[in-house]
């Protein structure tokens, strides 16, 4: 199958499809366009959330953090995402999108010169198989007239005996020129249909193949242009993988159980040995009925030391009551961290 040998009669058809293909590129250009405003725009939000966590982070710790150390290694990372982001955003500009766009105009002078050669190649085969033959045509109809003319008139004269010779002179000489146009109009019609098997044998369907090459040619650039895009808007690069690699690294560095290491050596405190509390004596100097760290139980004290003990098994028995539900509420919590910790393992996985 091929242009020139089943599309001789789809003239239209192949201007609407050309017509189709410049439309569909302009909607990639667009697209690719609208790509690279994309890309630029996202690296140069993930620059600005790094610039702001830098001058949030100015105040530095006195000791190692592990946690620290993975998230700023987060950020260096996802900085380096955004340079990777914005240099694939400049390639694709300086690349596909630029060979796209001249890709357009190729096609739109392909196009222009398809049109012009097709109506010159048309116009000249109009003009020697209908236009030509027609004029030949519209003479031969006019001779053949003057002929018959001229043979009726000489007729009338050799009736009649008058002017015979004239007459018979205008005669032969119509009829000549009848028999020249007709041998004309016999050559012009040879000519034409030599010309008219030549078109639609050769020259029209050399040009359509001619077509259909370039066409061809065009979804090849384009084949290559579209794989270029994917390769440099690809998430899945060995540069990207490897920012993604570096941040999970980073993460799985972090150990809770070690975190802490550091900063109790920094902060380790010397063991301070407490002031005993004890019974002030002195209060006893001018009172010898009081001793020191013993209740005195008497007449005087016994309904009030009985409600103080009442008051204390209360609180006694309230503060059990709150240590247990307490205990229930941590062990719920308790479950609540260790599946949320199982699901955390899964997703990382």
């Amino acid at each position: 199958m091929g242009f020139g040998g089943d599309l001789k009669y789809s003239h239209d058809a192949l201007l609407k499809l050309q017509d189709w293909e410049l439309r569909l590129l302009e909607t990639v250009k667009k697209f690719m366009v609208m790509r690279v405003k994309s890309d630029k725009e996202y690296a140069s939000t993930l620059q600005n959330l790094c610039n702001q966590v830098d001058k949030e982070n100015t105040c530095q710790l006195d000791f190692i953090s592990n946690v620290s150390k993975s998230w700023l290694l987060v950020v260096q990372q996802t900085e380096q995402l955004s340079k990777i982001m914005k240099t694939h955003a400049e390639d694709l500009n300086s690349g596909p999108l630029h060979r796209l766009t001249m890709m357009i105009k190729d096609k739109q002078q392909v196009k222009k010169s398809f049109v012009g050669v097709h109506q010159q190649i048309e116009a000249e085969m109009y003009k020697v198989t209908k236009t030509e033959l027609e004029k030949l045509k519209s003479s031969y109809r006019q001779l053949i007239k003057e002929v018959n003319s001229a043979k009726e008139k000489y007729k009338e004269a050799v009736a009649k005996g008058k002017e015979t010779e004239k007459a018979k002179d205008r005669c032969e000489k119509a009829t000549m020129k009848l028999h020249m146009l007709h041998n004309q109009y016999v050559l012009a019609l040879k000519g034409a249909q030599l010309h008219q098997h030549q078109y639609y044998d050769t020259t029209l369907p050399l040009l359509l193949d001619s077509l259909q090459k370039m066409q061809e040619e065009m979804i090849k650039a384009l084949k290559g242009i579209l794989d270029e895009y994917s390769q440099i808007t690809s998430l899945v690069t060995e540069e990207i993988v490897n920012v993604h690699k570096e941040i999970q690294t980073s993460v799985e560095q972090i150990d809770p159980n070690s975190e802490y290491d550091d900063f109790i050596d920094t902060h380790r405190s010397s063991e301070v040995v407490e002031q005993e509390i004890e019974f002030d004596t002195s209060l006893l100097e001018e009172n010898e009925n009081l001793q020191a760290n013993e209740i005195m139980w008497n007449n005087l004290t016994a309904e009030s030391l009985q409600i103080t003990l009442k008051t204390v098994i209360e609180e006694l028995i309230q503060t059990q009551q709150n240590l247990l539900s307490k205990e229930e509420l941590v062990l719920e919590l308790e479950k609540k961290i260790e599946e949320s910790s199982k699901t955390c393992e899964k997703k990382s996985e």
